[in-house]
């Protein structure tokens, strides 16, 4: 655990690298003493809380809800509490394990929470030397949990068990879990989208992770020309759909975490490259045709826990090399058969 009078220090010399960085790091300092004001304050007034921090991204929040389970056995009466930056806010509270969200500004005001201490024990799912690209101050663990960092953590097996080690609990073998949300399913119905429909995400926060546009569309091609259902597209900007046409819909950039989660729990099949949506099909019970290639030095890395590993709800298509060295025809395959088409 970092002391507090080390996270100024780190603070400062920020600071002194980059002077642009201060009102990002003025804004973390409002938002640690309002949060830790609050937290306090709770943990006053009712139960004991245990405080479970992940501030992002998607599918690293996904894949460690079974964390937020066993919590909650292992502390029965406790108020659960996740930790989270705004924009992924929405994925713990739809947890039925978590009874309270605290939405920070950036993973160095989760820092600060966990320096001042928040109230109660403290579960750290960041790998060691994780930052805040705007910060720059990194996570800094000592025993077992410091060996696992962004250059060897998938050696340590699936996210969910990174997270695990990393906040010194067991592996969990729990595959993820997320309740049906019945604001995000009267939304969905107001869609009209059609009975049955595969659903598409291409494009991930890092682009060596994803597969080139061309292929995408002649696999959307192969689908519809195989008279498939119709393809719809989810994800923050339309890679393949940027127009609705016949059999062709773009849901980009419109719908909310949940409801991009039911459009997902709807489908017939997932078909996508590895990122935050395919995590939530796996967690929804959707089945998945996912794509995955050689990331970061890591060979035949598997990120998902539960459907997804099992192979009984997907089906995972690899290249070793780069994305782009990945063939249209295996993944073709893979889809026909999911979709049970010739």
């Amino acid at each position: 655990m970092i002391s507090l009078g080390r996270l100024f220090r780190m603070m400062y010399w920020s600071i002194r690298k980059d002077w642009r960085v201060w009102p990002h790091l003025v804004a973390v300092l409002a938002g640690w003493l309002a949060n830790l004001v609050r937290m306090r304050a709770r943990g006053r007034d009712g139960p004991g809380t245990l405080t479970i921090g992940l501030v992002e991204h998607l599918g690293d929040i996904v894949a460690a809800e079974p964390i937020s389970r066993f919590a909650r056995l292992r502390h029965p009466d406790a108020k659960i509490v996740w930790v989270v930056r705004k924009p992924y806010a929405s994925v713990p509270a739809g947890f039925a394990a978590v009874d309270a969200v605290v939405s920070v500004t950036c993973l160095t005001e989760w820092l600060l929470l966990c320096a001042a201490g928040v109230g109660g024990p403290a579960w750290d799912l960041h790998i060691n030397q994780r930052y805040c690209p705007r910060c720059q101050i990194p996570v800094l663990k000592t025993g077992p949990a410091a060996a696992i960092d962004p250059a060897t953590y998938y050696r340590s097996g699936n996210l969910l068990a990174v997270e695990c080690l990393s906040a010194g609990l067991p592996v969990l073998t729990d595959g993820p879990v997320l309740p049906v949300d019945a604001v995000a399913s009267g939304a969905v119905d107001r869609l009209g989208l059609p009975a049955r429909f595969v659903v598409v995400h291409c494009a991930s926060n890092e682009a060596s992770r994803d597969w080139p546009r061309q292929n995408w569309l002649e696999l959307l091609d192969h689908i519809l020309d195989d008279a498939g259902p119709p393809v719809v597209e989810v994800g923050t900007r339309p890679v393949v759909i940027t127009r609705d046409a016949a059999r062709r819909h773009d849901l980009c950039g419109i719908l909310s975490i949940p409801q991009t989660a039911e459009v997902i729990r709807r489908a017939a099949l997932f078909i996508g490259i590895d990122s935050g949506p395919a995590h939530i099909a796996n967690a929804v019970g959707t089945p998945g045709v996912i794509l995955l290639g050689g990331y970061k030095g890591f060979a035949g890395y598997m990120p998902y826990r539960g459907r997804y590993q099992d192979g009984d709800h997907s089906e995972i298509v690899r290249t070793n090399g780069p994305m782009d060295t990945l063939a249209v025809a295996p993944v073709l395959a893979a889809v026909r058969r999911r979709l049970g088409s010739s």
